[in-house]
């Protein structure tokens, strides 16, 4: 192992190569779960020193574990075998932003945030932009994982914002998957021939490392609002954002249950709102405008959820009023009084801030598992109903580590909605989580016993999901090792799959597990 690790300290410099205890131990989880601890972690700094580093490393037999920001909780960047953490946030540079031809490129392990502030002076944005953990999310992570949030109900998956990537394979050749494959070619067009980009997206990197992203650009939308609406039931709210996203002219859409809602309006202070307000304020286009938001946004208090039972909050945006408008009128007519319009305090607020500190913990201090699955527009209810009638008879294991489930709902383009039932349980924080957790939260909870048995209970929910998910006709983002993307799929798909992996990576060093492969 000596002989291995001194090597690759010569490519990328020792300072580069990381073999704390400490740093072995956090690479060794995520979100959720621990992995084999990794003999190594190496930070790269440039896109040569990764394709060197991988040739290196798999020269020796070495497995290669790909992590960007960290927020996998499908063990996506986990070891299961012995071999290096590569992380990669040391590549974050914003190589090109072309306003002319409308792309922009990034090394991998730049954030959504520091290219969409990049980009906002510019008056562009991509489509899809970043998940609501930009802070620290990186558009190589996005783009492996399957990232949805901000833009995703009219733009779609970080995938469809997706120009052009360059691949380093196992070996550290390296690849250009689109218009740039040939000399001359700028990175600008994607569906030219057979779409090679998108056999490497949403692969948790178990085709290829991602090196640099060329993105999409389009023009920042000068205006949006936010509509928020109360519905008697779950069943109302759902089937009246399902004729909302036929309509395709929301950019975000996140529903909730108004209990949630309440607990996390209530916990904010005094100077978290003020701070709030402020940024709503600068979201208005002139001082009218601007006070116009605070005031309404502070006039609807903190009771403005009362008496509801399931609450959906939209943001419409566009070039001008006119259109921004003619959107909400299009919202309103599909919803068509089957919900109570209220205060729009939560979409304006998620708009005014979008890359928020991300805790690891929720208010409560607890831990949190949110698996995840997208059905077709059709069956939200019946899986909803089906769920929570299969995790009934654990209610009584569940109490005894105050353990919830409560679902989040989004709408992804006109087809997909998007079904997560958070799970949040009493648990000791792991190493993980105290480096992305307030540490007065952390603070609060320092008596909190480890739970196993209520993580193995969380992973037996998950494990309820998945399988109903299956069952249902609903498929996942962010598969990395848990979801079953291969079960009784296609075989002749199947085999394809396995010929690239094999053509890309022989040796099945590439984040062996990944997809279901290489272990």
């Amino acid at each position: 192992m000596e002989a291995d690790v001194q090597s690759l300290s010569d490519i990328i410099g020792l300072e580069n190569l990381v073999t704390d205890a400490t740093e072995l131990e956090y690479a060794a989880q995520d979100y959720f779960a621990r992995g084999d601890q990794p003999l190594a972690i190496a930070r790269p700094q440039s896109i040569e020193a990764l394709s060197k580093l991988v040739a290196a490393a798999t020269s020796q037999g070495l497995a290669i574990f790909p992590r960007g920001g960290g927020y996998s909780y499908t063990n996506g960047y986990l070891p299961t075998r012995p071999g290096i953490t590569i992380d990669l946030q040391g590549l974050n540079r914003i190589i090109e932003i072309n306003a002319d031809d409308m792309f922009v490129t990034v090394e991998a392990g730049c954030t959504w945030a520091a290219l969409d502030a990049a980009l906002k002076p510019l008056g562009l944005r991509t489509p899809f932009w970043g998940p609501f953990s930009g802070l620290n999310a990186t558009v190589g992570g996005g783009v492996s994982q399957g990232s949805i949030s901000w833009g995703s109900s009219r733009y779609g998956v970080s995938s469809e914002s997706v120009l052009d990537l360059e691949i380093v394979c196992a070996n550290g050749t390296r690849v250009r998957t689109g218009a740039s494959g040939q000399p001359g070619h700028s990175p600008f067009f994607r569906n030219y021939g057979p779409d090679l980009t998108g056999i490497f997206l949403s692969d948790c990197g178990a085709l290829g490392i991602k090196a640099t992203i060329t993105l999409k650009l389009m023009r920042r939308p000068a205006h949006s609002l936010g509509l928020s609406f109360a519905f008697p039931s779950l069943e109302e709210g759902v089937a009246a954002a399902a004729d909302v996203a036929r309509e395709n002219v929301v950019t975000d859409t996140v529903g909730v249950l108004a209990a949630r809602a309440r607990a996390a309006a209530t916990k904010q202070s005094l100077a978290k709102d003020l701070k709030a307000l402020w940024k709503i304020g600068q979201t208005g286009v002139g001082v009218f405008d601007s006070v116009k938001r605070m005031a309404r946004v502070a006039l609807a208090g903190r009771r403005f959820l009362e008496d509801l039972d399931f609450t959906f909050h939209f943001i419409v945006e566009g070039p001008n009023r006119e259109t921004v408008a003619a959107h909400a009128k299009t919202v309103r007519d599909a919803i068509a009084g089957r919900g109570l319009e209220i205060a729009n305090t939560i979409p304006t607020m998620m708009r005014a801030e979008p890359f928020q500190k991300y805790d690891m913990l929720n208010e409560a201090g607890q831990r949190q598992l949110p698996p995840s699955t997208i059905l077709p527009l059709s069956r939200v209810i019946g899986f909803h109903t089906a769920f929570f009638a299969a995790i009934a008879p654990l209610a009584d294991e569940m109490a005894k580590s105050s353990m919830n489930v409560f679902p989040v709902f989004a709408t992804i383009g006109t087809t997909g909605f998007l079904y997560e039932p958070v799970i949040a349980w009493n648990d000791a924080p792991e190493l993980f989580h105290r480096r992305h957790t307030k540490p007065a939260l952390i603070a609060q909870i320092e008596d909190r016993k480890p739970d196993p048995e209520a993580r193995a209970l969380a992973a037996q929910i998950r494990q309820i999901m998945i399988d109903l998910s299956f069952q249902m006709g609903g498929i996942h983002l962010q598969i990395g090792k848990i979801y079953p993307l291969l079960r009784e799929r296609d075989a002749t798909a199947t085999a394809l799959l396995h010929d690239i992996k094999r053509r890309t990576d022989p040796d099945g060093l590439l984040n062996p597990g990944a997809l279901g492969m290489g272990l």
